[in-house]
């Protein structure tokens, strides 16, 4: 009996032992995982807060960088009136952006921020519209400018392509056939092939009845024959790229270069495949962009066929063989473009010899 007793006492000595060991693993074990937990905590709170200020830095540097990349192109236009030449034996009261008729061509790039100063000097209110991308509070339609007042459009250029500005003011025939017009080009972000590049923009105007839909003159920027009498230099084999606007209140007439087919952009819109063409009709409020050559000397004619010919949209490219010294980007465009579009509006300034109307 007294050995069963010692037995028993030795084995509930072992069993406490054991659930003293156990506890004290039990408890060890515990203290361990929460001083695990917690390191992972604090290490998981240290990359969340590297990984966001990682973040933030990035965002800022793109942030920094779209600032850096972005482009704004800024411009005024000035409606006012003035007296000019349409020709040589044709003096007209006109409205217009910035004293000529058409305005300045307005060029950018393909998501270009554009922001266009309007200040109305004439009597009776008037817009800009362009075509093109931009929401409704930009369109040049219900934003009425009284006169002596100012407003100022800001929008993203798109599409790239031949597009065109005008006064949307009813009657709109009247606003824009008084002159209040102008070319708006965008270029696209991927630089265009070489050319020599010109603006034609398509007018009409009657000295006796401006509503007319026969008016007495027809005209490329803003004076009758300019470019019969002042021909478009071109050297052989030398791509021409003509943007052509029509902001007369004419019918489609077909505009046809003598001597050659053309690629013709339809719409004027670089996204359009282009089309191989011998004349092309665009219409009131639309453009083309027309690109040719010509491996021969000589003057070709170009003109909008049918009734605008006989009445002053009449021109020719002078087209003669290259000669020494002419410089790349500049006087030839072999690999850089040349741009022809001052010139163009010098022209126009010259031969309309604009005085303020009043």
């Amino acid at each position: 009996m007294g050995n069963m007793l010692s037995t028993i006492s030795i084995q509930r000595s072992k069993a406490i032992m054991l659930i003293a060991v156990i506890s004290f693993s039990f408890i060890a074990s515990s203290h361990y995982l929460e001083n695990h937990e917690s390191v992972l905590a604090t290490k998981a709170a240290t990359t969340a807060t590297a990984t966001s200020s990682t973040a933030n830095q990035t965002a800022t540097t793109a942030t920094a960088a779209n600032e850096t990349n972005s482009n704004t192109k800024e411009f005024t236009l000035v409606a006012e009136e003035a007296t000019l030449d349409i020709s040589p034996s044709k003096k007209i009261k006109a409205w217009t952006y910035n004293g000529s008729i058409p305005g300045p061509t307005l060029r950018v790039t393909e998501g270009d921020k554009v922001i266009v100063h309007f200040i109305n000097k004439l009597d009776l209110p008037h817009t800009v519209h362009f075509h093109g991308g931009h929401n409704g509070t930009m369109d040049g339609v219900f934003e009425i400018v009284p006169p002596n007042k100012t407003f100022t459009y800001e929008f993203t250029a798109a599409p790239s392509g031949a597009l065109m500005y005008h006064c949307h003011v009813m009657p709109v025939v009247e606003h824009v056939r008084m002159g209040l017009y102008g070319a708006f080009i965008v270029d696209p972000k991927a630089p265009l092939p070489p050319a020599k590049e010109f603006v034609i923009v398509f007018g009409d105007y009657d000295t006796k009845d401006i509503h007319t839909s026969d008016p007495e003159s027809a005209f490329y920027n803003g004076y009758e024959n300019i470019y019969y009498d002042n021909p478009l230099p071109v050297y052989t084999n030398e791509t021409a790229r003509v943007y052509m606007i029509n902001l007369s209140q004419l019918p489609a007439y077909g505009y046809h270069i003598h001597g050659t087919l053309f690629k013709t952009w339809i719409s004027g819109i670089w996204m359009n495949e282009p089309v191989h063409t011998q004349t092309w009709a665009t219409s009131s409020g639309d453009a083309a962009i027309f690109e040719m050559k010509w491996p021969w000397e000589g003057k070709y004619v170009f003109h909008q066929h049918g009734i605008p010919e006989d009445r002053g949209a009449m021109g020719f490219f002078n087209v003669t063989h290259p000669v020494a010294g002419l410089v790349d980007g500049k006087d030839i465009a072999i690999s850089k473009p040349v741009n022809m579009i001052s010139w163009q509006e010098n022209l126009t300034k010259v031969l309309q010899n604009a005085t303020s109307g009043k």
